[in-house]
């Protein structure tokens, strides 16, 4: 008897691990999307620049059996902040020019992955060349950066706008630049709820083992000038 339930317990492991190996791993921390509400105001004289070439934002991707990742450097952004108080800020991405693969070299692969991510199959950067978060759900008083457990905020993507929530990890300050450090945690967001589409068993059948997750894992680096 004992035997008998020691090799159903290793036919259970067994099955899980070949599960998971054909569906692709999944990130932690997945993250809702909910409607869009207002973007907290910004207050031009209070405003510091986001270093853009200090900032950026980490992707993963998941297919059965692999995944692909790389980077989005921040193009531009701006976060109302004085005196560690935080009250608003925004981030925007240029997709076509700014989105890198890292898993593979450009000649070997990287190149091909890259020119899909940007086609209409995915990202679609001829029409919709940006994407944007502006925090939101911010008292008018603010709030202090260091104590900052997660932001709130919309994110604009192939022209949908949905709300988010994401973990923060750390929040540091170079005493002698006055810049601020933002480090979020690894976290999740369903690709098809900004209609990226292609690949996802949640709208096309008969995909087999062809399907691409609908999660993409996420998480960013954020440093103020």
């Amino acid at each position: 008897m004992k035997k008998n339930m020691t090799l159903a317990l290793a036919g259970v492991l067994a099955s899980g691990l070949f599960i998971a190996s054909c569906s692709g791993s999944k990130g932690q921390n997945g993250v809702a999307a909910t409607d869009s509400v207002a973007a907290s105001a910004m207050d031009a004289s209070r405003a510091v620049a986001v270093d853009t070439t200090a900032s950026m934002l980490s992707w993963k991707g998941f297919k059965p059996g692999g995944e692909h990742y790389g980077k989005l450097p921040v193009s531009e952004g701006a976060l109302d902040l004085k005196d560690g108080i935080l009250r608003a800020g925004s981030v925007t991405i240029h997709l076509g020019w700014s989105l890198t693969v890292e898993d593979m070299k450009p000649g070997e692969g990287g190149d091909k992955l890259k020119a899909h991510l940007l086609s209409e199959d995915f990202f679609d950067v001829a029409k919709y060349p940006e994407v944007k978060f502006e925090l939101t759900d911010i008292p008018a008083e603010g709030i202090r950066l260091s104590e900052a457990q997660e932001l709130k905020g919309n994110l604009t993507l192939k022209d949908v706008t949905k709300n988010i929530t994401i973990p923060i990890e750390s929040v540091s300050l170079d005493d002698a630049t006055g810049a601020y450090t933002i480090k979020s945690k690894t976290f999740t967001i369903n690709r098809t709820d900004w209609n990226v589409k292609y690949g996802s068993k949640s709208f096309f059948k008969g995909l087999g083992d062809k399907f691409i997750n609908d999660e993409i894992e996420l998480s960013f680096v954020l440093k103020t000038k």
